[in-house]
C-alpha cells in the first residue's frame, strides 16, 4: 500500500485535512471536536490574521487514497524577530498509530521549513503560541476544554522517535471552585482594603476598548515568558468577534489601581461542554441550543484563559492581588452554574503561578509538551 504526503491545496483536501480526527478519535470517549466552521476559519489565510505576519503549509498523508495523517509547517516572522531566532513550527499533528506515517509527515514539515532557512523545528503549535499549543501527554480521560488541544496517547512516542526532545511542558490545573482558604483570607482582605484598588467586571458595551486593556496587561505580564509572541491588533479584533457570543462578563475581571489597569483574570464558559453532542457540526436548531446552553442555562465548567498582574504592581502592598482576583472569580462564578474550571495553560517554569494554584486546592490534571529538533 502506497503512502503519500502531499501539500493541501484544494477545498476537497482542506476538508479531508479537517475531518481526519473524526476517524482517529471515534473510540476516544473524552474527545470533543470544535465546530468545523470555526476550524475552517483557522486554516484560511483570508480569515486568520496570523497570516498577516506568517506563512504556513498544510500537508495530508494518504494511503491508497485514504487520509491517514496530517501536519502543518509554519514560519511566524513576529516570533523570529522578537526572539532573534530562525525557528519554524509544526502543528495540527494527527496520525494513525504507524511510525511510517508520522515519520513522513514530520519529514515533509521539516523539509518545508529547512528550504526556507529555518534552523529549528518546534511544536506542535496550531499555528502559534496564541492559538492551540502543545501535545497532550497526560489526562487523556479528562473532559475536553475550550481552545485546548486534544491528542491520542501514542502521539508522543511517534514524535519522539523522529528525534524530537522536550522544549517545555505546559500545565493545566483543575480547580473545583471553592472560597478563599482560611490561611489566605487575611492577605485577600488586606489587599482588598488598599486605597485606590478596585476590581470590576468587563464592560461588554465597550468590548473593543476593554480588549485593549486586557492586551495591555497581557503584553506587560507575559512579555518575559518563554515563547511569548505579541498579539497584533488584527488578532485582538478577531478574538473580540470570536468571544463576543460566548463570553460571560461575570467571570472576566479587571483590577485597577487608581484607574490604571493592574491585573486581570479572564474566565470563559467551556464551549466544549455545550457542544459535546454536536459532533463538530452546527445548524439553526443547534445554534439555538448553543445560545440557551451558554447564555441561559450556563455551563458547569469553564477555563481561566488569562490570569496575571502587571510587573509594576507586584509589590509588597499588593502581594495578595492574585488571591483577591481568584476570590472575586469564585464569588462571580457562584452566581452561575459553574462547579469547576481549568486554569491553562501554565508554563512549568512559572514559579509564581505554580506556587499560587495549590493554595486553592487546584492540582495539575493534564500536561502538554512542546518539542523541538535542530534542522
Amino acid at each position: 500500500m502506497t503512502l503519500e504526503v502531499t501539500p493541501v491545496e484544494t477545498k476537497k483536501q482542506r476538508e479531508a485535512f479537517l475531518r481526519l480526527p473524526w476517524r482517529l478519535y471515534k473510540d476516544h470517549a473524552a474527545w470533543v471536536p470544535n465546530l468545523l466552521m470555526l476550524q475552517r476559519e483557522v486554516i484560511d489565510p483570508r480569515k486568520n490574521p496570523f497570516f498577516e505576519h506568517a506563512a504556513a503549509q498544510l500537508f495530508l498523508a494518504t494511503r491508497d487514497g485514504e487520509p491517514v495523517g496530517r501536519i502543518s509547517a509554519a514560519i511566524d516572522r513576529d516570533h523570529n524577530e522578537q526572539h532573534g531566532e530562525r525557528t519554524g513550527f509544526f502543528g495540527f499533528f494527527e496520525a494513525q498509530d504507524d511510525p511510517e506515517v508520522s515519520a513522513a509527515l514530520l519529514a515533509a514539515a521539516e523539509a518545508w521549513l529547512r528550504e526556507r532557512g529555518m534552523d529549528l523545528a518546534r511544536g506542535p503549535l496550531s499555528f502559534s503560541m496564541n492559538e492551540e499549543v502543545g501535545l497532550q501527554i497526560e489526562g487523556f480521560d479528562q473532559p475536553a476544554v475550550i481552545a485546548m488541544p486534544q491528542a491520542l496517547p501514542y502521539y508522543a512516542p511517534l514524535i519522539e522517535a523522529q528525534g524530537y526532545a522536550k522544549a517545555m511542558d505546559l500545565l493545566a490545573y483543575r480547580w473545583d471552585l471553592q472560597p478563599t482558604p482560611e490561611r489566605m483570607q487575611e492577605a485577600v482582605e488586606r489587599t482588598r482594603s488598599v486605597p485606590g484598588l478596585t476590581v470590576r467586571r468587563i464592560r461588554m458595551n465597550k468590548l473593543r476598548q476593554e480588549v485593549d486593556t486586557l492586551l495591555d496587561i497581557y503584553n506587560d505580564t507575559w512579555s518575559s515568558n518563554w515563547g511569548y509572541v505579541r498579539v497584533t491588533r488584527s488578532e485582538a479584533a478577531k478574538m473580540v468577534a470570536d468571544l463576543r457570543l460566548i463570553a460571560d462578563k461575570r467571570v472576566v475581571l479587571i483590577a485597577e489601581m487608581n484607574g490604571e489597569p493592574a491585573g486581570m483574570i479572564v474566565g470563559l464558559p467551556n464551549l466544549y461542554e455545550a457542544i459535546r453532542d454536536f459532533k463538530g457540526f452546527i445548524d439553526p436548531w443547534k445554534a439555538l441550543k448553543l445560545v440557551w446552553r451558554l447564555k441561559l442555562r450556563g455551563t458547569r465548567s469553564g477555563r481561566i484563559l488569562l490570569f496575571g498582574v502587571k510587573q509594576k504592581f507586584r509589590t509588597r502592598e499588593l502581594h495578595g492581588l492574585p488571591f483577591l482576583l481568584l476570590q472575586e472569580l469564585y464569588e462571580a462564578a457562584g452566581k452561575g452554574r459553574y462547579e469547576w474550571c481549568e486554569e491553562s495553560w501554565v508554563l512549568e517554569n512559572n514559579a509564581r503561578l505554580n506556587a499560587i494554584m495549590p493554595y486553592w486546592g487546584a492540582y495539575v490534571y493534564k500536561r502538554y509538551r512542546i518539542y523541538e529538533k535542530p534542522l
